[in-house]
């Protein structure tokens, strides 16, 4: 199995301050399957620390902090693997788009994950916390990554 993180996933796990928090980050850097994200979280991932930031949950230094943390984690090395944003991801999301009434860019990242699971003889999860886009992804096909007993 492939997990395909979206950027609600990751910064519960970055920011540590959900109740899911702790769960995410033990799938994400610590557990037993690949976890693959899509370029454009390197965007959203920035973008939501500084809300956090902005909000008072993270101050300046863990804003960098976790922005070192997350390149380090997509880095060749990292627990973390990035498949690029492509043109093939473009027009396959204006496709979902125009076909759906999912969002431009959880279009993006399921674009990135149908493109991955077409590719792969491994199943291709999601693992998001926004329900809009979960209910999108089992639209599309895939399975939700599950939350353990007892989470949401």
């Amino acid at each position: 199995m492939i997990i395909f993180a979206d950027t609600s996933a990751l910064g519960s796990a970055y920011l540590g301050d959900e109740a899911d928090a702790r769960w995410i980050a033990d799938t994400v850097f610590d557990g037993p399957d690949p976890v693959v994200v899509c370029e454009l979280a390197d965007v959203e991932i920035a973008s939501l620390l500084r809300r956090a930031h902005r909000d008072g949950r993270v101050d300046d230094p863990g804003v960098a902090e976790r922005l070192a943390a997350y390149q380090g984690h997509t880095a060749a090395t990292g627990p973390i693997a990035v498949v690029p944003l492509t043109h093939a991801t473009l027009v396959r999301a204006r496709h979902l788009v125009l076909e759906t009434t999912v969002r431009t860019l959880d279009a993006l990242h399921l674009a990135a994950a149908q493109i991955l699971a077409e590719s792969s003889e491994d199943e291709v999860t999601i693992l998001t916390r926004d329900a809009l886009q979960a209910t999108a992804a089992r639209a599309l096909g895939f399975s939700l990554y599950p939350a353990p007993a007892g989470r949401a």
